[in-house]
């Protein structure tokens, strides 16, 4: 049985009759309605449950912890796109200590999923790399769940690959706003409390 974290929402749960959503409550048991931005929320926190659900297989099928399994597919990305990635780049990607990417980097060279070589430039400075075990691991972890997920993505209309982008990057771009603060009244400002009539 996958546990999932307490913040992420089973899809059965946010589409059963008669239970409230987690943002907003159901409309009326059998009623159809047409899509509404409501449904779509909803339909991007079911596929963010999926995708919990996931990687907790994959770092279960791996023996990992989920920073080294996000360690590994971002060396991978970042091969692919010929970018070298340093100590100091992973600790900030991950947003952790170097002392905590020192010892996460020691677990997966001792585990055969990472080699160091020197920098070309700087003899001083590192260049990580996933090691072609890590590569494997990653490709039956993750391959054949990332080719269904390429295939639903070309089953869209490029008009509609268009719009979920527009609206998938609108929406990390809302997530990253911080908060506002709450404001307060004014207890100066308050009107006084009605005495007895």
């Amino acid at each position: 049985m996958v546990l999932m974290p307490a913040d992420v929402e089973p899809a059965a749960e946010l589409s059963r009759p008669g239970s409230p959503g987690y943002w907003y409550p159901d409309g009326a048991a059998g009623v159809t309605a047409p899509v509404s931005a409501v449904d779509v929320l909803r339909a991007v926190r079911r596929f963010r449950a999926a995708d919990v659900a996931m990687r907790i297989r994959a770092r279960s099928d791996m023996e990992m912890n989920d920073s080294d399994l996000v360690a590994l597919r971002h060396l991978i990305a970042a091969e692919e796109r010929s970018e070298p990635i340093g100590p100091k780049d992973l600790s900030i990607f991950l947003g952790i200590s170097s002392a905590a990417t020192a010892k996460l980097l020691s677990r997966l060279e001792a585990a055969g999923r990472l080699r160091r070589e020197p920098h070309p430039s700087d003899r001083r400075a590192q260049v990580l790399h996933a090691t072609r075990r890590a590569h494997d691991e990653i490709r039956r972890a993750l391959g054949a769940a990332h080719q269904r997920m390429l295939a639903a993505a070309e089953k869209l209309t490029a008009p509609e690959q268009r719009a979920v982008v527009i609206f998938l990057d609108e929406l990390s771009g809302a997530m990253d706003e911080p908060n506002e603060p709450a404001e307060t009244p004014d207890p100066a400002g308050a009107p006084e409390p009605a005495g007895p009539a």
